[in-house]
């Protein structure tokens, strides 16, 4: 009688982890980030090799979606192009504000890597389709609300 318990116990508790992870990764995938009433849907990335990866090998990212960088801690970050098939705007992010902006075109074949390296610190960092910063006259100063 006692094994039978442990078994149910054993289950209960798997079942419960499950439900754990299920719920932790639905939480990521639905993460939003809101410049200037801008709704922007974001996969995050917070292991150091997420951020390594990126959105490197896609050619595609649907409108209004993105990646965000979360780091740590505020620091200079440098952001590379490598296998990046699509033009991005980058916004990097400190304190709820916007600290800096800026585009890379993808990497072409015999072409240096572009790439960016921020004059200020930011603990994240925003990848977004080349265009909605200046479609949503996103710039240094303004307001970022984060909800991961």
């Amino acid at each position: 009688m006692k094994r039978k318990w442990w078994i149910i116990v054993i289950v209960v508790i798997v079942v419960a982890a499950a439900i754990g992870i299920c719920y932790f990764r639905f939480k990521q995938s639905s993460a939003q980030v809101t410049i200037n009433d801008k709704k922007i849907k974001v996969e995050v990335a917070m292991t150091e090799s997420q951020r390594i990866k990126g959105l490197s090998g896609r050619d595609h990212l649907d409108a209004d979606s993105g990646m965000l960088f979360v780091f740590p801690q505020s620091g200079i970050n440098t952001f590379w192009m490598r296998d990046t098939k699509i033009p991005l705007d980058i916004i990097f992010i400190n304190e709820g504000k916007v600290v800096e902006v800026t585009t890379l075109d993808p990497e072409l074949p015999g072409v240096p890597t572009p790439s960016y390296t921020p004059q200020n610190p930011a603990k994240y960092v925003l990848e977004v389709n080349a265009g909605l910063i200046d479609g949503n006259k996103i710039k240094t100063g303004d307001k970022v609300e984060i909800k991961i």
